[in-house]
């Protein structure tokens, strides 16, 4: 079986066990003995492909964090960046005629993690431009999620494909199908700081669509826990949106008025101290009524 010798796998190894909190012993459970987690981490074994892969799984990571490619990994995400922002800017012809062309140039999966990157964009924006519909998008991504789960573990992006689909499946409305996906997100770890943000998120993209499907309750319960999580990270860069969102689920479930207008209120507040100037334009015009005493 395939090793790896790298002297940083041991390092990065005990790095992230003790950021887990886990012993040798929990991160072992299930995988290998604690004796070889133990040899690993003192650099006197190296541990197989099969072996560190499962590690990876079991600290979340993907497995290139555990070799010393720090120059490719700094490529790399510069790359997302680069894409994402022409993505957000919908840039999507651009971005579908320079992946089509990086993609059909690439042979045997030479840097196969910027490949799989650029095979994401390409597929949005393939659908963003007309030349594939949703259902095909869809089930290219689920095909590239299995490739992230398996060739190359990422939860970051196994996390950004699944919602890219629920968003799909949202923006068809296929409803159902959006809250399967984002069910089955939801049941994923999220135990990095990264990937709490990111739960967060979901948690307030998932609760718009179970309001649009009529749901109320769930909605709520996700974003009173999304608003808890982001108290106890102190991360208020959805905290704003949240209570808005909150303000809309009162709304469905007809509570009193005082009650929304007081979640109304706190938006309006936290858009207004990060200077978000769009969105307190938004509550101000749409919710007018309960925030009457703004200017």
């Amino acid at each position: 079986m395939d090793q790896f010798t790298s002297p940083q796998i041991g390092l990065a190894l005990r790095r992230l066990r003790k950021k887990h909190n886990l012993t040798q012993k929990d991160l072992a459970n299930g995988i290998c003995s604690q004796a070889e987690i133990s040899k690993i981490e003192s650099g006197t074994h190296s541990p197989t492909v099969d072996l560190l892969f499962a590690l990876s799984r079991r600290l979340q990571v993907p497995i290139a964090v555990f070799l010393d490619h720090t120059e490719q990994q700094n490529s790399l995400r510069l790359l997302d960046e680069y894409l994402l922002s022409k993505f957000r800017n919908q840039e999507f012809n651009n971005i579908y005629q320079e992946s089509k062309h990086i993609l059909l140039s690439r042979k045997n999966n030479v840097d196969l993690e910027s490949t799989l990157l650029y095979k994401y964009y390409h597929y949005l924006c393939a659908y963003r431009v007309d030349k594939i519909d949703y259902r095909t998008c869809i089930v290219e991504l689920q095909i590239l999620s299995d490739k992230y789960s398996t060739i190359h573990y990422s939860p970051t992006m196994l996390i950004r494909i699944k919602s890219a689909i629920a968003n799909l499946y949202s923006e068809n409305k296929s409803y159902q199908h959006s809250i399967n996906v984002y069910e089955e997100i939801m049941n994923l770890n999220f135990d990095s700081d990264d990937l709490l943000i990111d739960k967060i998120r979901i948690s307030y993209n998932f609760s718009k669509i179970l309001l649009d499907f009529k749901r109320p309750k769930q909605a709520l319960k996700l974003i009173e826990d999304a608003i808890d999580q982001s108290l106890n990270f102190k991360d208020m860069s959805l905290l704003g949106q949240l209570f808005s969102q909150k303000g809309a689920c009162l709304e469905q479930l007809n509570s009193d008025i005082q009650t929304i207008s007081e979640t109304y209120e706190k938006a309006y507040f936290l858009f207004d101290l990060l200077n978000m100037d769009e969105y307190k334009k938004i509550i101000k015009t749409a919710k007018a009524e309960y925030i009457v005493s703004k200017t």
